[in-house]
């Protein structure tokens, strides 16, 4: 279900955050969109969004609950109506529950959009709606997945997590990053270093994702002062 739309136009200059006004109001139109895709469906938020503590760090974090027997239907049809809200940059499925007849968690970028507002969607049949056992299935895993751009998603991580006040953390994110692509951190170098080398390697060794390896290094020079 992944697929490679990392290389679509999209406008220069991409700010690694917004206002979260703004993006409340763009998680309620994907909101609506998913509703009128699938009748019956209903597309609420999660995390931080739904808490009311978002920052403008947060990612948009919602569920989609569709009847059983239109799952397959919602499957087929989410890509198209979230790009009828704003083109898609990447589109990508967790691969521990691709084969999941219950259950996908969806992982979307969306172009000319600010770089922390990836979008991160569940999609679960009515009967098992949220249900942590429906999403613990061995046999629901694929094997469709670019730890790349994984990598890119932790250092761009990285980034929030060293604005949040959170180095610790940030540098846990960007020692799983570097294990994705089979290199190890340089622990001298600072974190704002770290994230323009984690790029670099991965701009070099995939060609596809130099876009958004040059968006986070830009991210990573204007924020990480």
């Amino acid at each position: 279900m992944e697929e490679g739309h990392d290389e679509l136009a999209r406008p220069r200059g991409v700010e690694a955050r917004g206002d979260p006004g703004q993006q409340l109001a763009f998680a309620d139109r994907i909101r609506a969109i998913l509703a009128e895709a699938i009748p019956g469906s209903t597309a609420e938020l999660r995390g931080s969004l739904a808490a009311g503590d978002a920052d403008v760090y947060s990612d948009i974090d919602l569920g989609w609950v569709v009847p059983d027997e239109q799952f397959g239907e919602a499957l087929g049809c989410v890509s198209t109506a979230l790009a009828s809200v704003a083109p898609l940059v990447s589109f990508r499925s967790d691969p521990d529950n691709q084969r999941s007849p219950y259950l996908r968690r969806l992982f979307v970028r969306f172009a000319g959009l600010p770089l922390l507002w990836r979008l991160d969607l569940e999609v679960w049949a009515a009967s098992v709606a949220c249900d942590p056992a429906a999403g613990d299935d061995p046999s629901a895993r694929g094997d469709e997945w670019c730890p790349y751009e994984s990598a890119l998603m932790n250092a761009l991580g990285a980034i929030k997590q060293v604005l949040r006040g959170r180095p610790e953390v940030a540098q846990d994110g960007l020692t799983r990053g570097f294990h994705r692509v089979g290199a190890d951190p340089r622990l001298d170098l600072s974190p704002r270093d770290r994230v323009i080398e984690l790029a670099d390697l991965v701009a070099a060794a995939r060609p596809h994702l130099r876009t958004f390896a040059s968006d986070i290094t830009t991210a990573a020079v204007q924020e990480l002062r």
